[in-house]
């Protein structure tokens, strides 16, 4: 348990105790509401929330899978959307249980909530796929919001009928109806064996809504900035771009943010595979999507500022884990202060060319074992003079870590 809750939409473990016999655990405080009362209050889920909340919880199983553990209860009362930035946490571990090898559990004790659990949990067996089918019901039943989950179940034919409880005024595209059919097959062979296997499958999902929602004011302001005073004409103005506080705007910008996560899937898997020159473009990709830009568009150290906390804070995060802390903005931002700000110092260190050259990026060691903060690269860097660019993003990462410590401690 004190494992898991390294994860940020884990509870942390605070304290346990014994009493009377009984095993007691004292754990953070989530403040939010359920997906059982979100669904109450906001209605059904419509395919763009659903997959926006397949993507977070696949997450989460996944780093607890990896950590040998099974949920075994998973259900919309125990996922709280926390209501200081909208992400699903993932609570009560209580019925959790420890691997015994790579594949499944044996002669475990049955428990679980009943058409919540998987089939093979009533015999004592449980599989990280049981895990998955627990969440395939989640969602049809966010999708459909039928509380008698049991009328959805064909128990004649081993099978869910939920496709005829979907409102008729909500449609979903026939790739994810394909994802959750397989989720909530009844044999756990002929499901997906791991969150890794349903994150591939939602990032080969197109995604037009996702594409089409991500235009917001602030990609408005970001265009038109670059439109109007572009820095080859008035450098003057793009220096004075760098002291601007935008926190305001970055703040209000969250939700639109919040639909990069299928973006964010193809990175972790990118990384995951250890294709770390694809990884490093499609940051640039990420970064460019935030800002309104097109993909491969040079960045100004100006727009910098721009870009939401949100982004830059995942970015980091996916890079960091992926690398075990050896790469990421973060990594990037500690050597660059140990060198007192001295950008020459930290090419040094990163093994950077620290002029502009056309074969910057061809030159770059995309392999985990390049030297610490060598990666991500620079190449969304516009111009030659990339140690505005490095300092402008030591700051803004800086000031969106403060941000999310004091955001933390309320």
């Amino acid at each position: 348990m004190e494992a898991l809750g390294n994860h940020p939409q884990i509870p942390a473990l605070l304290a346990f105790f014994t009493q009377d016999e009984r095993l007691y655990i004292v754990q953070e405080f989530i403040q939010g509401v359920t997906l059982e009362r979100e669904l109450l209050e906001q209605g059904t889920f419509d395919e763009t929330k659903i997959r926006q909340l397949l993507y977070d919880v696949l997450t989460i199983l996944k780093f607890v899978h990896k950590e040998k553990v099974l949920h075994r209860d998973i259900k919309p009362p125990n996922i709280i959307i926390r209501e200081k930035d909208k992400k699903p946490v993932l609570i009560d571990f209580g019925v959790a249980k420890i691997l015994q090898d790579e594949s499944f559990i044996e002669q475990a004790t049955a428990l679980g909530t009943f058409y919540y659990a998987a089939p093979e949990q009533f015999r004592g067996a449980v599989f990280p796929a049981s895990d998955l089918y627990s969440l395939g019901v989640t969602c049809v039943y966010l999708m459909t919001g039928k509380s008698q989950i049991q009328e959805m179940y064909d128990a004649q034919n081993l099978s869910w009928i939920w496709h005829q409880f979907v409102p008729k005024n909500i449609v979903f595209s026939d790739g994810l109806k394909q994802i959750l059919d397989k989720l909530l097959e009844f044999q756990p062979r002929q499901r997906y064996q791991s969150a890794t296997e349903v994150l591939q499958a939602l990032e080969s999902l197109s995604s037009p809504v996702l594409e089409t929602e991500i235009i917001d004011p602030l990609a408005i302001k970001a265009n038109i900035t670059n439109l109007t005073i572009p820095a080859s004409v008035n450098p003057e103005i793009n220096s004075l771009n760098n002291q601007i506080n935008l926190n305001s705007v970055t703040n209000n910008n969250t939700s639109s943010t919040s639909r990069l996560g299928v973006y964010y899937i193809k990175l972790e898997l990118l990384l995951e595979a250890q294709k770390c020159k694809e990884a490093d473009l499609e940051t640039w990709k990420i970064l460019c999507m935030s800002l309104g830009k097109p993909t491969g568009a040079p960045i100004a150290s100006g727009e910098v500022n721009l870009i939401p906390c949100e982004v830059l804070l995942k970015i980091d995060n996916i890079w960091t884990i992926a690398s075990s802390n050896r790469f990421g903005f973060s990594i990037q931002s500690k050597i660059f202060e140990s060198v007192a700000k001295d950008y020459v110092a930290f090419c040094d260190r990163v093994k950077w060319q620290s002029y502009n050259s056309a074969s910057y990026h061809e030159s770059l060691n995309f392999s985990k074992n390049a030297v610490m903060g060598h990666l991500p690269s620079r190449i969304w860097a516009e111009g030659d003079k990339f140690w505005r660019h490095l300092t402008v993003i030591n700051s803004k990462f800086s000031q969106c870590n403060l941000q999310s410590k004091t955001i933390s401690k309320i």
